[in-house]
């Protein structure tokens, strides 16, 4: 779990280092970020439903309903803790409290902690997550009622569509095209972290611990993952259960916020400065869920 939260952190790094050396400018930054969205993140979300299992029906849609609660949660809060920032600010904050960087560190999180065999519950959890990320999180950005047809044909939302498709219907893909979309989809990762290191470059180092980055990782770290697990545990619902929604809850801010709001036009140094603060800080603060959680 460390190694994994250290390597992401080396990904930036490097990237930092790329735009500091000019090696990457901000026009192939841009360039990075198109195809990041268009093609790499669609084959990782396509290859995410390959395989996916359908016995356990039942603890996979309470899964998705902790999911979707979480998500509706963190979305009316986010409303609330920043009224006082700026339009371009708040678009930032919103969608970084509301979708967490649980894609990504989902998979890798969970096995080191509880064995692969817990991945179903995270593919189920991660289901209403990438509908909100295509959809909710993306209008945030774009405009909202003027871009809906934009959102339901975004690249990653026809993925989520395929992958839903071939998780129910248990389509198994030729052996060619899983290859293909798994090489592209293990792009997403390394290229998204380097993305957010380009864009820390331009950044001058003492601006990236602000107030405002220092409230939100108490907000995304802290609150609402111990907000997840007070909730789940009145229920006494099954201890992996619990576990894997709380890890999940408590990952750091997504990568897609930075690299969204570099398309977008939103306050892009603040969302860089966002995911690689709550990184660095989930690799204190998650193992001290656990904790709590044993």
């Amino acid at each position: 779990m460390f190694q994994t939260q250290l390597f992401l952190l080396c990904l930036i790094v490097v990237g930092f280092i790329t735009a500091k050396t000019r090696v990457v400018d901000e026009h192939g930054r841009s360039s990075l970020t198109d195809l990041i969205l268009s093609v790499f993140l669609p084959c990782n979300i396509l290859v995410s439903f390959f395989g996916t299992q359908r016995s356990g029906i039942l603890s996979m849609g309470i899964m998705v309903l902790i999911s979707l609660g979480t998500i509706i949660l963190s979305y009316f809060l986010s409303r609330l803790l920043y009224i006082k920032a700026r339009p371009e600010q708040k678009k930032v904050l919103i969608y970084a409290t509301m979708i967490p960087n649980a894609s990504f560190l989902g998979n890798p999180l969970i096995e080191s902690i509880y064995g692969i065999s817990s991945l179903s519950f995270v593919a189920a959890y991660l289901m209403p997550l990438r509908l909100a990320l295509w959809s909710v999180g993306l209008s945030i950005f774009t405009g909202g009622r003027g871009d809906i047809k934009k959102v339901i044909f975004h690249p990653c939302m026809v993925a989520t569509y395929l992958g839903l498709g071939v998780m129910i219907s248990g389509f198994e893909p030729p052996p060619l095209l899983f290859r293909l979309a798994s090489t592209l989809g293990a792009c997403t990762t390394p290229l998204s972290m380097l993305v957010v290191g380009c864009v820390l470059g331009q950044i001058k180092p003492e601006k990236v611990v602000t107030p405002m980055t220092v409230y939100y990782a108490l907000v995304r770290l802290i609150f609402i993952p111990l907000l997840v697990m007070g909730t789940l545990l009145i229920f006494r619902l099954d201890p992996l259960i619990t576990g894997i929604s709380v890890v999940l809850s408590g990952t750091p801010a997504a990568v897609t916020t930075a690299i969204l709001a570099d398309k977008y036009g939103a306050d892009r140094d603040m969302a860089s400065k966002l995911v690689f603060v709550t990184t660095l800080l989930s690799m204190l603060t998650i193992p001290a869920l656990i904790w709590l959680l044993g």
